[in-house]
C-alpha cells in the first residue's frame, strides 16, 4: 500500500521545497528589512522554535503516511464530494475550501475552549513575531489537530493529493503573514482582500484578548469577514506581542513551553 503515498512524489517534494525555500527566503528578507525593529538575539529565538517544529514532525511524518493510507481506503467505501461527479479541478478546489474552512473553525475553537487555549497559547506567548513563529506549536496542539481532521477528510472524500495541494498554498502564506518583513500598507490592503496579510496577523498577535481573538484565516481572509471575526486599525506602533505572564525568558525556554498546557 505505499504506493498510495510515495505515487505522487513530484507533488509532495514540491510542496515540502516550497516550505523550506519561503521560510528561508522570508528569514533573509525580514533580516534585511524588518517591520519590528531587529531582534538582537534573533538566532536563539529561531532555534527555540525549530526545536519545537523538530518534535512536531516525529508527529506529522508518520501522520501524513498514515492518513494516506486511510483516506485512499476510505474513498473507495465513501466517496464524498466525488458523489457530485465534478471535474478534477472543480473537486480539488471544492476540497481546498472546505479544509480551509474547517482551519478557520480549528483555529477559532482553539482560542474559545479553554482546554484547547492551553496549548494553543504556546503559540502566542512567543514574545517577537517572524517566519519561525509559524511552525511554533505545542506537539500535543499537533496530534489533536491530527486526530480531528481525518473523519473531516474522509468525510468530504479527500485524498493525500489534496492536502499536498492545500499545504502548497497554504504554507506559504502562513510564513508570510507570520513574518517579520515590512512591506507597504498599499500592499498589505491588497493582499489581506485575499489572504490573511503580515499587519492582519499581527493584531492577531497582540496582548489584548480583544485583538488576538480575531483573524482567524490560515489560507483565506474571506471566512474572517464572512463570519465576523476581521479585525484591522491602521496604526501597530504601540502593538505588544506575546502574552502577559507568560512571555518572560524564563518562560521562553523549551522545557517551560512543554510544561505549559499543565500548569494551572
Amino acid at each position: 500500500m505505499a504506493e498510495i503515498f510515495f505515487s505522487i512524489p513530484d507533488l509532495r517534494i514540491f510542496s515540502y521545497s516550497t516550505t523550506i525555500a519561503c521560510g528561508v527566503l522570508l528569514w533573509i528578507f525580514e533580516g534585511i528589512n524588518p517591520c519590528f525593529s531587529l531582534q538582537k538575539r534573533r538566532n536563539l529565538h529561531a532555534k527555540l522554535n525549530m526545536s519545537m517544529a523538530a518534535l512536531n514532525l516525529l508527529i506529522l511524518l508518520p501522520s501524513a503516511i498514515l492518513m494516506a493510507f486511510i483516506l485512499e481506503w476510505s474513498r473507495n467505501a465513501w466517496p464524498g464530494i466525488g458523489m457530485l461527479a465534478l471535474p478534477p479541478v472543480a473537486k480539488a478546489v471544492l476540497i481546498i475550501l472546505l479544509i480551509d474552512l474547517w482551519m478557520y473553525v480549528w483555529h477559532r475553537l482553539n482560542h474559545e475552549t479553554a482546554f484547547l487555549w492551553r496549548f494553543h497559547s504556546v503559540h502566542h506567548s512567543d514574545p517577537t513575531l517572524d517566519v519561525t513563529t509559524s511552525w511554533r506549536f505545542h506537539f500535543l496542539e499537533i496530534l489533536i489537530s491530527e486526530l480531528l481532521r481525518l473523519p473531516l477528510f474522509m468525510l468530504v472524500g479527500a485524498g493525500i493529493e489534496h492536502l499536498l495541494l492545500y499545504s502548497l498554498f497554504m504554507t506559504p502564506v502562513i510564513e508570510f503573514h507570520h513574518s517579520n518583513i515590512s512591506i507597504p500598507p498599499a500592499l498589505d490592503r491588497l493582499a489581506r482582500l485575499i489572504i490573511p496579510s503580515p499587519m492582519m496577523h499581527r493584531l492577531h498577535h497582540s496582548r489584548l484578548r480583544s485583538e488576538h481573538d480575531s483573524n482567524y484565516g490560515s489560507m483565506l481572509s474571506l471566512w474572517d469577514r464572512l463570519f465576523g471575526s476581521f479585525m484591522m486599525r491602521d496604526n501597530l506602533d504601540d502593538l505588544r506581542l506575546g502574552l502577559d505572564h507568560e512571555s518572560e525568558p524564563d518562560k521562553q525556554q523549551l522545557f517551560a513551553l512543554l510544561q505549559r498546557p499543565f500548569r494551572p
